[in-house]
């Protein structure tokens, strides 16, 4: 009994962070996030042409996506 409730809850666990995993997209090459909190700018990310991510403030799903122009390589 005690071992299928641990199976439950670890399963609920990994649904939560799949669940908030999906709400945010991920930051790709060439990529610009701001994110927006009731209407207030509340943190970006980037992720420059070289592929390093930088970023600042909370992220939320209310996202603002813009791109960089990398050149080909």
């Amino acid at each position: 009994m005690r071992n299928k409730k641990l199976m439950w809850a670890l399963g609920l666990a990994l649904l939560a962070v799949a669940t908030a995993a999906w709400a945010i997209p991920p930051v790709y090459v060439g990529e610009v996030h701001e994110y927006y909190q009731d209407g207030q700018h509340v943190g970006w990310a980037q992720r420059d042409c070289k592929g390093r991510l930088t970023s600042g403030g909370i992220a939320t799903e209310d996202v603002q996506i813009s791109y960089l122009v990398c050149p080909f390589s």
